[in-house]
């Protein structure tokens, strides 16, 4: 909470952020309203997608209950995985196609949000000369996405790697036995629905990613920051960065950290005076985190009198 009560009042007061709020027009809040509402389901897309037999509803509901979890609870993205195991086996669902599902979608996610800083700057330095800090941004994430991307393609290449696992996690004893012939056909199973399904999937993780980065832009553009000031490309810079630094679970949902980064990626790209960048990041955080809190709320009270 101190990024909320002493850093951001620090950067611009908000009295002046409030300023920036009151200049919204009713056509600003309309796109807002279109576009902040395709985002609370887009990412149930994907799931659907790496999911055969998921309902729409189903997935939006889970989605909605998990995002409030991870926002709210401290080490919320672990209980997010459990809750979202548990409604989908409410709803009838396999635990291998359920494990699947969680796999791919999270590896798909993390692709896109380790790729992106690389595009970013690619698309920034047509444009302008590019700093040292963004540069290394997006070696790191480019890093990483070339050794998440080996690690997936060795698990998936062939049964050796999955009987290795599986024979370390029984001599163990983590979870039992039996893991080795569990693990291979996790693996084959993940192999096949990838070879039907990567399309819809990419599509889907990608349109969800795009469609946040597009909800930031209408909240710089909401509060008063013209193209000249901050184009497309610095902000998809700025959101590239804010999302490496969310996948930190420092707090629930990066609550503070997010804001902190998001406001100080803006001002290096773009500039510009302080209350708006301010604004447009709480707007946008208003949106994509807060929102998302009472629907989920509503998703576990619809869920639980369901089960009872």
């Amino acid at each position: 909470m101190s990024a909320f009560l002493w850093a951001l009042p620090a950067i611009a007061p908000y009295d002046e952020v409030l300023a920036q709020f009151r200049q919204l027009n009713t056509g600003w809040a309309a796109a807002l309203a279109v576009i902040g509402g395709a985002n609370l389901v887009a990412p149930s897309a994907s799931q659907v997608a790496a999911l055969p037999g998921l309902k729409v509803l189903h997935a939006v509901r889970t989605d909605w209950a998990t995002s409030a979890v991870t926002n709210v609870v401290p080490g919320g993205s672990a209980l997010a995985i459990g809750l979202t195991w548990s409604m989908y086996r409410w709803a009838g669902l396999a635990p291998g196609a359920i494990a699947r599902s969680i796999v791919v979608t999270g590896m798909w996610d993390t692709f896109v949000k380790l790729g992106t800083p690389l595009i970013a700057i690619a698309w920034l330095a047509t444009q302008r000369p590019v700093g040292p800090s963004l540069v290394q941004a997006a070696v790191v994430g480019t890093v990483l996405f070339a050794v998440a991307a080996i690690l997936l393609a060795t698990v998936l290449s062939g049964p050796r790697t999955a009987s290795t696992v599986g024979r370390l996690i029984d001599r163990l004893r983590l979870a039992g036995t039996g893991w080795s012939d569990r693990l291979d056909e996790l693996r084959s199973e993940t192999v096949t629905l990838l070879a039907e399904r990567w399309r819809a999937l990419t599509f889907w993780t990608v349109a969800g990613h795009a469609n946040l980065y597009l909800l930031l832009v209408i909240c710089v553009r909401a509060v008063g920051v013209e193209r000249d000031v901050l184009g497309f490309a610095p902000i998809l810079a700025a959101f590239a960065f804010g999302r490496l630094v969310s996948a930190l679970p420092i707090t629930p949902g990066g609550l503070g950290v997010v804001e902190l980064g998001l406001v100080s990626a803006l001002s290096a790209v773009g500039g510009g005076a302080e209350s708006p960048l301010v604004a447009s990041v709480l707007l946008f955080r208003f949106l994509s985190f807060a929102v998302p809190i009472p629907l989920g709320g509503l998703g576990l009270l619809w869920w639980n009198t369901k089960r009872a």
